[in-house]
Formats: structure tokens, C-alpha cells, sequence
């Protein structure tokens, strides 16, 4: 066997062993649901308001309250969310020394009045049991703070395309392992924290300073002795991050760039036996090419997991592979040359971010 071939197989066997589901214990509810309030950050999103709190003011929740922060919108936010049986908030200008997400969240956290607090973002759609699912989990793991992975809606043909790429990020993060340093899976659109040690650790006051708010709050709560856990059962919750590429690429561009900070000293090799499993076209043999289409094979099978892909997107494999390599080069270029980080209309000097140092 080769050096190559066994870099294929390598890769092979560990994209299974990140992403193969693991069986899920149904969980018992407990004798009471504990309150929880839903806090949804929202500038500017009169688009998607609707659907999301359409689908949260249906949840099958005994005692749960909604929180819309509006940050500063220009849009009809208020005006759409004053449809709706929600508490809305109307946000006060962001100080310098805060990033926008984590200032929207902390001023609606303190308006809060559960003992759990759940931060969503404003492009989700909830299944009506996620609540209860969610709830349950978090408390039969004696974790203080929980995520869960979107089911991708995909509405697009050209989202449908993206599986492998989806399915690379979701390897890394490794979501069925261990949590730990610099190996953690965390998504903003779903963050459940138990409000008391959400409150001992500083909250967002806490990470105020970081981009990537969803992974720092989860190294944060492991630095402070508490437990992570991710529910990996089935999709709870649906989104559609971005509705064209250029926005995907901008988005994916922020995330990776705040993510080469967090992320662990093996993540680059690993990505790299991800590819080799993928490309059986320098060294061809009976092994590789094998091993490369037990690849596809299998991530044609488990993207369906994830949202709604389309097998073209396995075919069509090597744009997903061209896509995260022109990502992850744009990010790093980002953070060398100290770029102002733009999201949500909103600029941020790179002196302001001491999490992207060149």
C-alpha cells in the first residue's frame, strides 16, 4: 500500500467515524418543565421573522416566554414582531468594545425570567416538540449548556450542491465526540444554557470581544467546570443561512476567520485526509478508487441527515472542495492582513478584535 492509499483510506474511515450517528436514547420528560426563555437577536430581518415566530409561538411547551431583541433595525422587525405574542426590546446603540451579536443578546437576557435561556437566530423555523426534546436531553446529560445541528432547508438548487461541504465542517467539529477544547461543536442558531451558570460565567458580557460567539461561549463554559453536550437526535429545527452564494461566502468567510483561532492544531491535517479520500485522480488504483467511492457513497447517504442536498452535489464534489479551500484561504488572508470584519452593516476595526491576531 501506498502513502497515498493509505491517506485515502485514512480519510475514509475517520469522515465515517466523525459523522456515523450515534444511537440516541429517547429521553423521559421530567416531572415539571423548567421555564425557558427564547431569546431571538434580530436586525433587520423582516423576511424571516415571520416564519420563525410563527413556528416558536406554536412550540408544545408548558412555560416558555419569547424575546425579541431588535437591534437597531431599519426594516419592519418591530412592526412584524408586535404580531406576535412576544416581549420586544428595542435595543440601545452597541458600544465600541462589543461585537453586535453578543450585545443583542446580553441586553435580552436581562429581560429575561426563566431559568433557561435558549438563543436562536431569526433565519430558524422549530419543529413543535423541539422544545421538549431539547429540554429533556440537556437535563438527562446534567449539562449546563447544549447545541443542536440544523436540518439545511436548502430552497435553492445551488444550496442543494453544498453537501460535502456541510459534511467537512460538521467532521471537524467532530458533533458525536467528546466535547472539548479546541474540538467542539456549537451553532448560534441553537445555544440552551441554564441561566444560573449562564449568569456565573458572564454570559455574553463575557465574550463580548469574540466574532464567533456560539463556539466561545461553549470553551467558556468548559473552562468554568461545566458540561457540554450536543443533541444528536433527530433535526429539531430548520434554516436557510444565506439566500444567495455571494452571502454564503461572506458568511462562511467570517465564521472560518474567527474559527482558525478556536480551532484545534489537527483540524488542517484532518481536513487534508477528508480531500485525500475525495481524490483518487493523482494515484489511481484499484484502492483509491475504492476508497473514493465509498466516500461518495457515503456522503450521499448521510447529507440527507443534514437538509435537503441533492446527489448532484456528490457528483459535482469537487466544487464543494474548490469552495472550502477559496473560504478558508479568503479567511486566513482576512486575519494576516488584520481586515475590518464587516457583518450585518456594521464594521469592526481589526484593533477591536483581539481574537484574530496576525
Amino acid at each position: 500500500m501506498t502513502v497515498m492509499e493509505a491517506f485515502n483510506a485514512l480519510g475514509l474511515a475517520l469522515l465515517v467515524y466523525r459523522l456515523w450517528p450515534r444511537t440516541v436514547q429517547k429521553q423521559n420528560a421530567p416531572i415539571a418543565w423548567p421555564g425557558v426563555s427564547i431569546i431571538v437577536p434580530a436586525r433587520n430581518e423582516e423576511k424571516t421573522l415571520p416564519a420563525l415566530l410563527s413556528s416558536l409561538t406554536s412550540l408544545d411547551y408548558p412555560n416558555f416566554e419569547i424575546i425579541v431583541l431588535n437591534d437597531q433595525s431599519t426594516d419592519k422587525t418591530e412592526q412584524i414582531s408586535s404580531h406576535f405574542p412576544v416581549k420586544i426590546i428595542n435595543g440601545t446603540p452597541k458600544p465600541f468594545d462589543w461585537f453586535g451579536k453578543p450585545w443583542a443578546c446580553h441586553q435580552a437576557s436581562l429581560a429575561s425570567t426563566k431559568d433557561y435561556l435558549l438563543f436562536t437566530d431569526a433565519d430558524t423555523v422549530h419543529e413543535t416538540q423541539s422544545l421538549k426534546q431539547a429540554m429533556a436531553h440537556l437535563l438527562a446529560s446534567n449539562a449546563q449548556g447544549m447545541s443542536a445541528p440544523p436540518f439545511h432547508l436548502n430552497p435553492s438548487f445551488w444550496e442543494k450542491l453544498l453537501g460535502p461541504f456541510l459534511c467537512f465542517l460538521l467532521a471537524l467539529t467532530d458533533p458525536y465526540g467528546r466535547p472539548r477544547s479546541k474540538r467542539l461543536f456549537a451553532i448560534g442558531q441553537y445555544l440552551l444554557f441554564e441561566r444560573s451558570f449562564y449568569t456565573r460565567i458572564g454570559g455574553h458580557m463575557a465574550i463580548r470581544e469574540e466574532a464567533i460567539d456560539d463556539i466561545s461561549l461553549a470553551e467558556l463554559t468548559l473552562a468554568h467546570g461545566g458540561k457540554w453536550t450536543v443533541f444528536n437526535a433527530d433535526s429539531i429545527y430548520g434554516v436557510r443561512m444565506y439566500e444567495s452564494l455571494k452571502d454564503f461566502i461572506a458568511g462562511w468567510r467570517r465564521n472560518f476567520r474567527g474559527g482558525l483561532k478556536l480551532s484545534s492544531k489537527f483540524s488542517a491535517p484532518e481536513a487534508a485526509l477528508y480531500f485525500a479520500a475525495l481524490t483518487a485522480v493523482r494515484e489511481p488504483s484499484w484502492i483509491t478508487l475504492t476508497t473514493t467511492l465509498l466516500s461518495l457513497i457515503f456522503l450521499a447517504w448521510i447529507q440527507r441527515r443534514y437538509g435537503r442536498f441533492s446527489v448532484w452535489g456528490i457528483f459535482l464534489f469537487p466544487l464543494s472542495l474548490i469552495l472550502f479551500t477559496a473560504v478558508t484561504a479568503l479567511a486566513l488572508f482576512d486575519r494576516v492582513l488584520q481586515k475590518p470584519l464587516v457583518w450585518k452593516n456594521r464594521s469592526y476595526p481589526s484593533g477591536q478584535v483581539p481574537n484574530f491576531p496576525a
